[in-house]
């Protein structure tokens, strides 16, 4: 725990990826596609990913909201901070920061979680959601898709989306 006994200490999940610094921002900040590494949501703005912009991961098919959010900071091709909310919780938004540095070998891509409410769904959910994002991110950059496993997690999510709760549903989710 940090000082304040309320939050989860500040997680930072780190790879290397096996590409340039620019290919790796342009994989994370695409907003034309679904990302496979985001279970097939896509970034949904107004105006694309800029500091102050308000953001939402949505279905491809916009008719189901996972995350939103607001663009903290915006620093290409090295830093992107957003406030990030589980629309399935009922817990506060925490802070996602994703940062790339270029190392031997390709990118340093970090994913590091803080403001999470210690002991919430929320701070189970995204340890594991960070973790599938990093090592699916890195195999979708270096191959072109994501894990097998994480196929198959899409697979069944996308043959689940008719049971979604219609509380994830985008139009209780607006970006305004």
């Amino acid at each position: 725990m940090n000082d304040d006994k309320r939050y989860v200490e500040k997680q930072v999940y780190r790879v290397v990826i096996n590409a340039p610094i620019e290919t790796v921002w342009s994989e994370l900040v695409n907003t034309s596609s679904p990302r496979p590494f985001f279970w097939n949501a896509r970034w949904d703005t107004r105006g694309g990913l800029a500091k102050g912009a308000r953001y939402r991961m949505a279905s491809n098919d916009d008719k189901v909201v996972a995350v939103i959010g607001d663009i903290i900071e915006m620093d290409p091709p090295n830093k992107m901070v957003t406030s990030f909310q589980l629309t399935s919780l009922p817990d506060p938004a925490s802070t996602v920061t994703y940062l790339l540095k270029e190392v031997e070998g390709g990118t340093e891509f970090s994913l590091v979680t803080e403001h999470i409410l210690a002991g919430s769904k929320s701070e189970k959910s995204m340890a594991a959601g960070a973790k599938f994002i990093v090592e699916n991110f890195k195999a979708y950059v270096e191959t072109g898709k994501v894990t097998f496993g994480a196929r198959m997690m899409n697979a069944l999510y996308a043959l689940m989306t008719p049971m979604t709760p219609k509380a994830l549903r985008a139009e209780n989710w607006p970006l305004d």
